[in-house]
């Protein structure tokens, strides 16, 4: 029985008895999400870290330092190098990130 059937199922029993009927599967997923998304924000802020960007830093990070994407190993630079440079903040300084390509099969 998948969601669909037990949603008939719990309508027809709640028009017998005379509540209300149950909301449809699938009506409250994005609300759930959102819920997901602040909660793990507001332990983030908890935590003492950004509360935003974390995705898009541990992406960077596993690029930078050799764990790619599609399980092929890229050569980035080492942690020592790149902690001996502080990155520039300047808008002049920013580039358009390189695009993803797959590993040759």
């Amino acid at each position: 029985m998948n969601a669909t059937h037990q949603h008939l199922f719990d309508a027809a029993r709640a028009a017998r008895l005379g509540d209300p009927p149950p909301p449809a599967p699938g009506t409250h997923d994005l609300a759930v999400l959102r819920a997901a998304r602040n909660r793990r924000r507001f332990a983030r802020v908890l935590a003492g870290r950004p509360a935003r960007g974390g995705l898009r830093t541990a992406l960077s990070r596993a690029v930078l330092f050799g764990a790619g994407l599609f399980g092929a190993s890229r050569s980035g630079p080492s942690r020592t190098a790149l902690s001996r440079t502080a990155p520039s903040r300047t808008a002049s300084s920013r580039t358009a990130p390189a695009p993803c390509r797959r590993p040759a099969d």
